[in-house]
């Protein structure tokens, strides 16, 4: 059996007697969301004195105990590119309570996706929010109750009805009748968590590894058909990614890995590898029209689905992912700096015309410097019509 990012768990401690510094170690812990509240209001209301002004401004909410810096290359790329815009973008933090909603033309959570599992409380909290926005016709962006179709079940299903291609997926209810059977799957397979972005995965090329699988360390495992994607030319796996923000397709990046697993930590840097990678990012992705029609069947306004084509040149999409990481990219990946460039410029795109507002030409600009990147007319439909950016 081969693992990788296994997770291993310490042993149960004995318990602690209720005493003095029992209870104020507990209290202490009943506090700890309170103090990352008020640590990062204090932090954001600075930001928020010098950047804000006016009204039709974004609804920016985070959860303080769950990376709230997670964007925050959006605001700082705002604010080295287009800074006249930096004043719509208001950072709060849930639970919020809005004093004036006429200040507010959009609504955007940066919560990570699926909310419901790492925390009902902000779940409920966020589709409150959304609720009031809908009262109030303020419209939101990757509304929270929508992330969980992100779920590696969900939009392999959702995925399938409309036409593109995923791998075979099981969930695994029954870790006997799975060790028994497979589900029907065939070897090789991995497991991971239906829920969730970059977590373990456990491979079993055999009976006796998956057998071996240690399937109680999931909440929900799924799993998952392997489909060999080694390039016949080098045996290297390669991994697509696509972004689609709204009406607008950009080619993010094109990562390859000597292992099944690619991942930018361990992605493999040749001269044909990068060849490989500045050719993906600078010419329109054929396959826009069918990354349109997912993310309209998975229901969002913005999201990045990983690729791949297996030894036969057949393509599949591995996941959808409407919460992807950003970062500027530097030193021997400086040469992705324009295609990152561009996929945030999507983002802020998506935004603003979400808002109705107007697009500024210098946000246009860099958005639509390359040809790589695709625009539909309208949200419904597909082309590329860059001489109407604007419509």
């Amino acid at each position: 059996m081969r693992s990788v990012n296994g997770t291993s768990y310490a042993g149960e401690q004995d318990a602690e007697p209720i005493g003095p510094i029992r209870a104020l170690k507990l209290s202490l812990a009943r506090r700890v969301p309170s103090l990352l509240r008020l640590q990062l209001r204090l932090r954001d209301r600075p930001r928020n004195r010098r950047w804000v002004r006016g009204t039709r401004r974004f609804l920016i909410v985070r959860e303080a105990s769950r990376i709230p810096e997670f964007y925050d290359v959006i605001l700082d790329w705002i604010e080295a590119h287009v800074p006249e815009i930096r004043r719509h973008f208001e950072l709060r933090v849930l639970p919020c309570r809005i004093a004036d909603w006429s200040l507010y033309a959009l609504h955007v959570p940066w919560l990570q996706d699926p909310v419901e599992s790492w925390s009902p409380q902000a779940y409920d909290r966020a589709c409150q929010l959304a609720r009031e926005c809908d009262r109030r016709g303020i419209p939101v962006v990757n509304r929270v109750e929508r992330l969980r179709n992100a779920m590696k079940l969900e939009a392999a299903s959702r995925l399938s009805r409309a036409g593109v291609p995923t791998p075979a997926m099981r969930l695994i209810d029954d870790h006997g009748e799975f060790r028994a059977t497979r589900y029907g799957l065939k070897l090789p397979l991995f497991v991971r968590e239906d829920a969730g972005h970059g977590g373990p995965m456990l491979r079993a090329d055999t009976d006796a590894e998956l057998r071996a699988l240690p399937l109680e360390n999931f909440q929900r495992p799924v799993a998952v058909e392997l489909i060999d994607v080694r390039s016949p030319e080098d045996g290297l796996c390669r991994k697509f990614r696509y972004v689609v923000a709204g009406r607008v397709g950009v080619p993010h990046h094109m990562q390859a890995t000597e292992g099944w697993i690619t991942r930018g930590t361990i992605r493999a840097h040749t001269p044909a590898t990068r060849a490989q990678e500045e050719a993906y990012i600078g010419r329109p992705d054929p396959r826009h029209e069918l990354f349109q029609r997912a993310r309209q069947a998975l229901e969002f306004d913005l999201v990045a689905f990983d690729y791949g084509f297996d030894q036969r040149g057949r393509f599949v999409v591995w996941e959808a992912n409407p919460y992807p990481h950003f970062h500027i990219p530097s030193q021997k990946l400086a040469y992705l700096a324009p295609a990152m460039d561009r996929t945030l410029a999507a983002v802020v795109h998506l935004y603003l015309e979400r808002a109705g507002m107007e697009i500024p030409q210098r946000l246009q600009d860099i958005l639509f410097a390359s040809d790589a990147v695709t625009c539909d007319p309208t949200e419904d439909s597909h082309g590329d019509p860059r001489a109407s950016a604007n419509a």
